[in-house]
């Protein structure tokens, strides 16, 4: 830092690094306040941070970045003084931020963040749910589509938790339930939500259409009239047929008939409040649930007495029954699904009351619910089974994986499944010991897949993978999480990984992503994935498979409906748990994500 604070003084006055160098100078000063706590550092930050404001040409991007540090040495010291000047003084800094409209709509996000926190924390809650709601509308101009997966995911973590944010605000303010709803589907679920693009509304775009964007120039003088460029390019898509909801969430009307197969909950806690947001087709309304503060202990009748059972007592005292549950943020990897008293003859926990699925986003569901399941012909199971259809399954099964002690029941699983299928009219084939490629090439061509394989969930969520082989069979090798949505999978209809943690997610930064195997090939076109939330005991994932099978294709009449599979998934993970209901890490590991 010794040499740092002499660079001031040796750069020329107008020289166009001086506001940089002011800005460095300052962030290491703060940076040491925040470790050391000598306020003396504190005030050296906010006079460095001052000039560089000073030195940044009024027109110039980097101002809103520069309004941020300041405003956060500010802040710190309000935190330590509490006076109202200091509070005053950082808040007009970061309105300051968010109103500079050439600067990185990133930069400008985290300042109405901030703001939006101060706001509510003084119980301005109309001006702080005004300024995180315009935050969150502008996500879509950081313009995520152009970059690889990992820039999304580091960009997407510095913006973590805004959407619940707003939400939980907005309720505060007094908004309506549809209001809060429609701020976490703006924010939650973006890269999901790009791929399902790219697959349905944006390729049609692809085609010849009046449409013409210019390209973009990075000079700052043309900065300001890209952003309003566009504004109006997003305004004349939304103007043709059957695009006026481009890159926006469903209406309310959309979202209640989409709960015409039964009611989707949505649950959201943060800092601010707790809450159910609940939709059925003739209403969406919120009950607040103010217990519901995540913590460890009593895990399963925690979220019984906060979450679940209130939620369940609202529903069915109009005769609704729970299908959907879209959990938010810090409760993301919460196992609503096993929530309760699970003792013998108790009816106190979520199996008894209700038959539950997970989907990060109303849109995501919406997007699984397009493709009807269609596992045989309609025409009933009276007739011979040459006259079915004939859906075909692939195994990938693993039982060797190379410096990799694997579980001794893949080949009974695998047995299992075979004895299951060779009843019905299933066309079966069985990849032993594969490579990624080689997997990657016959899922395509597969209504239902089943994988009975090591899976790893990495912190980089994109990195997470199931453990293969290279094509020399010498050595393990992954299938990577990032290859598999670009599928092109026409009959999919239904996903089975028999693999710990492939529905787990080790990250909070990216909770609201919802990233993990499971969703990868959600993506790639199959609406149902029964997966694992961690590592289950070996014997169970033998039954549970065996089981769900079983159940599934016995009755092959009434197989076309989407909640068949989870109402299947539901009594099989039942009937694991009556086994043994005391030991909840051997059956609530299991769980149905999609339709």
């Amino acid at each position: 830092m010794k040499h740092t604070e002499t660079a001031p003084a040796a750069t020329l006055g107008d020289h166009p690094n001086r506001a940089r160098i002011y800005n460095n100078l300052g962030n290491q000063f703060s940076e040491r306040f925040k470790r050391v706590g000598d306020l003396d550092d504190l005030q050296k930050a906010i006079k460095h941070l001052g000039a560089a404001l000073f030195a940044n040409p009024g027109d110039h991007p980097n101002r809103a970045a520069i309004y941020n540090n300041l405003g956060r040495c500010f802040e710190s010291r309000y935190f330590r003084t509490h006076s109202a000047e200091h509070y005053n003084e950082c808040l007009r800094l970061y309105r300051e931020a968010w109103h500079c409209p050439i600067s990185p709509p990133r930069d400008r996000i985290k300042a109405a963040r901030r703001a939006g926190h101060l706001l509510c924390s003084a119980g301005r809650f109309h001006e702080s749910s005004s300024i995180l709601e315009d935050a969150i509308h502008l996500m879509p101009s950081v313009y995520l589509q152009l970059l690889k997966r990992d820039d999304q995911q580091h960009i997407l973590s510095e913006l973590s938790g805004l959407s619940s944010t707003a939400a939980s605000v907005a309720l505060l303010a007094g908004r309506e339930a549809y209001h809060s709803l429609k701020l976490l589907e703006l924010g939650r679920g973006v890269i999901m939500g790009l791929a399902m693009d790219s697959r349905s509304e944006v390729s049609d775009l692809k085609s010849p259409s009046p449409l013409r964007i210019r390209p973009i120039s990075p000079a700052i003088a043309r900065r300001l009239d890209t952003f309003k460029e566009m504004e109006a390019v997003l305004t004349r898509i939304r103007s043709l047929p059957g695009y006026g909801g481009f890159l926006l969430p469903p209406s309310e009307e959309a979202v209640q008939n989409i709960a015409k197969a039964g009611p989707i909950v949505v649950f959201n806690s943060t800092p601010f409040r707790s809450d159910a947001i609940i939709v059925t087709t003739t209403a969406i309304t919120s009950l607040e649930l103010p217990q519901l503060e995540y913590e460890e202990t009593s895990l399963l009748m925690w979220l019984w007495d906060t979450a679940v059972e209130p939620v369940l007592e609202r529903l069915e005292s109009s005769g609704a029954i729970l299908r959907s549950g879209i959990r938010v943020g810090q409760l993301s990897m919460a196992p609503f699904h096993a929530a309760g008293d699970h003792s013998r003859g108790s009816a106190r926990n979520t199996l008894s009351r209700a038959t539950s699925t997970y989907i990060p986003t109303i849109k995501a569901l919406s997007y699984a619910r397009q493709k009807k399941l269609h596992l045989f012909d309609e025409r009933g199971a009276s007739l011979p089974p040459e006259h079915f259809r004939n859906a075909s399954l692939l195994l990938v099964q693993m039982a060797e994986t190379p410096g990799v002690t694997n579980p001794p029941g893949v080949h009974k699983e695998i047995q299992y499944i075979h004895d299951s299928t060779a009843k019905n009219a299933i066309k079966i084939t069985v990849l032993g010991n594969p490579t990624p490629a080689e997997v990657l090439k016959q899922v395509q061509h597969h209504d239902i897949v089943h994988f009975a394989c090591r899976a790893v969930s990495d912190f980089n969520h994109s990195n997470s993978h199931l453990v293969l082989l290279t094509p020399d069979r010498t050595d393990a090798d992954k299938l990577m999480s990032r290859d598999i949505p670009s599928l092109n999978t026409p009959g999919a209809q239904l996903a089975y990984l028999s693999s710990c943690y492939s529905a787990g997610n080790p990250s909070t930064i990216l909770a609201d992503e919802a990233i993990h195997l499971a969703n990868a090939l959600q993506l790639a076109g199959f609406s149902h994935t029964l997966a694992s939330l961690w590592k289950p005991e070996d014997q169970a994932s033998s039954e549970v498979a065996r089981d769900f099978y079983d159940l599934l294709f016995q009755d092959q009449r009434n197989v076309d409906h989407y909640y068949r599979v989870s109402a299947t998934f539901h009594k099989t993970v039942k009937k694991l748990r009556d086994k043994m209901p005391a030991n909840y890490l051997r059956w609530a590991a299991f769980a149905h994500t999609g339709a």
